[in-house]
């Protein structure tokens, strides 16, 4: 079995989920961009099984971030379906438009880490954990943390693209680095230093039936098989999710 923790499933939710679990792909972690998308993934981890639910709002959208939205986040997670705060971070390398095709400047950063406390803060008191977008954003991310030195934080940071020093602060702070296709190889000097106990797998696409090529990558990389890749990034997936949601 395999387990895809980042998939935006927005569009033809169905045929995409059917392929995954002809593949093997039991478990997939919705992920959002904002309260719309939010409010979607609820609904199809009621209607699938291997659909967890994740609600947040995008480092590219947190311009319409609000206290309603804080509100309606948290009155999604009341409902009992929400598995962790995903996506939410700070980007300070780009921003794309709605349509995906044009590049703007980032939002402003007090923008930005206004509403990325807000969702930590979210996700800490509900006992849910976090998907961090982190472009060039480490020492920020960071610094918001350190006001929870005395509370358990957890998640997995998605596409990871940093260094092996920004990956091992990470870790120390109880996160997992997710590995998709598209960061080799670039990603390669970060992998070989962690083990597969560290992370886990994702497509960032709406076809989690690609995480096979993405379990054949890192099993390629780290010179073991696809099974051991499988079943040990998998078990990483499920210790986060908890005995209720796995």
């Amino acid at each position: 079995m395999l387990a895809d923790v980042h998939v935006h499933l927005d569009k033809y939710p169905a045929p995409s989920l059917l392929r995954a679990q002809s593949a093997n792909v039991s478990i997939v972690l919705a992920a959002a961009t904002d309260i719309t998308s939010s409010r979607i993934n609820v609904l199809l981890a009621e209607k699938y099984s291997q659909v967890k639910a994740c609600i947040g709002m995008h480092p590219w959208r947190v311009n319409l971030f609000s206290p309603k939205t804080e509100k309606d986040m948290a009155d999604l997670i009341q409902k009992g379906k929400v598995t962790a705060i995903s996506e939410t971070g700070i980007d300070l390398v780009r921003r794309m438009a709605d349509d995906f095709r044009t590049e703007l400047q980032p939002l402003p950063l007090e923008v930005q880490i206004k509403a990325f406390r807000a969702q930590v803060r979210l996700a800490v008191n509900s006992n849910i954990f976090l998907v961090l977008h982190d472009r060039g954003s480490t020492r920020e991310i960071l610094e918001v943390f350190d006001n929870y030195k005395d509370r358990t934080l957890r998640g997995i940071v998605h596409g990871f693209s940093g260094t092996v020093d920004e990956a091992r602060e990470y870790r120390q702070k109880g996160f997992l680095i997710s590995i998709n296709k598209r960061n080799f190889p670039a990603i390669n000097p970060v992998l070989e230093t962690l083990t597969l106990n560290e992370i886990v797998l994702e497509t960032d696409s709406n076809e989690p039936a690609q995480v096979v090529d993405v379990c054949e990558a890192v099993a390629l990389l780290k010179k073991v098989t696809k099974s051991e890749v499988a079943e040990v990034t998998t078990a990483n997936v499920n210790k986060l999710l908890g005995p209720t949601l796995s």
